[in-house]
């Protein structure tokens, strides 16, 4: 077949054929010489430095990097050529979750629960009041930490970053029960034991009424194990109040039906 017949069928030059034919004749190989491409502006000992910065804090971005090669080798790079170092090590980077993941004992605890309440009936569940509360911020909202671990590392999820609710937020507390969704109630700054208790003083009330006065059993109240939740006053009320919380594990904010709300509210 000759050069023209193989530039049409493979819809390419015929002097990129010719070129080729050349190579081979005189290296026996099509492939690519080693050396050939560009020289790398750091050694092999400089990237390993890069990497070391790296592990000693995995919350350094790209450029801090840049400026730690600046400073300690003189040299000038791009955040291309550092992502592409890292990578070289097998190292990528992700965003820090906010909340870490649960242990064993807190499975354990989450599926004790599911155990205990797995022979409730509808009318059972329809006596719980879900209670629950939210911050959402108005500014700041996309703070995020960007962690960067090795691929093969598996502690790397366990490394997560505190919740800190900053200026610019704004408290919602609600509850949840067969009869509908009650009012949203707004707080300013943190939920503390004084604001909770103030606030199930004021709806609660209005939530027992929706329920029938000859209801057979006892109403619960439903809550996550937040501090203001468990704290000795709030406790103090509970007594007062004759209030029966339902038992909850703790880390189990996902079992709150309240939960799904937040995230309408978020979208």
């Amino acid at each position: 077949m000759s050069q023209h017949e193989i530039s049409r069928k493979l819809n390419i030059s015929r002097n990129c054929i010719y070129q080729t034919i050349n190579k081979f004749n005189k290296l026996h190989t099509v492939a690519t010489k080693p050396g050939a491409e560009r020289r790398s502006k750091l050694t092999d000992r400089q990237k390993r430095a890069i990497k070391l910065q790296q592990v000693r804090d995995d919350t350094l971005s790209l450029n801090d990097l840049i400026r730690y090669v600046q400073t300690s080798f003189n040299i000038t790079v791009s955040r291309r050529t550092v992502s592409r170092i890292l990578n070289e090590f097998d190292m990528f980077s992700y965003v820090a979750p906010r909340k870490p993941r649960i242990n064993h004992r807190q499975q354990y605890s989450r599926l004790r629960w599911c155990y205990q309440h797995l022979s409730w009936t509808e009318n059972d569940w329809s006596n719980v009041i879900f209670t629950d509360e939210s911050n959402f911020e108005i500014l700041n909202r996309k703070d995020r930490i960007y962690i960067r671990r090795f691929r093969n590392d598996l502690k790397r999820f366990e490394r997560s970053q505190p919740r800190v609710h900053k200026c610019g937020g704004v408290g919602i507390w609600s509850y949840l029960t067969c009869h509908g969704l009650g009012p949203i109630v707004f707080y300013d700054g943190s939920l503390n034991s004084d604001k909770y208790t103030d606030i199930l003083d004021q709806h609660l009330p209005t939530a027992h009424e929706k329920f029938l006065p000859q209801s057979p059993r006892k109403i619960l109240l439903q809550q996550d194990n937040a501090r203001p939740h468990v704290s000795i006053k709030t406790r103090k009320y509970f007594k007062k109040k004759k209030i029966n919380p339902i038992p909850w594990p703790a880390n189990s904010a996902d079992l709150n039906l309240i939960e799904n709300i937040w995230s309408i509210l978020d979208d």
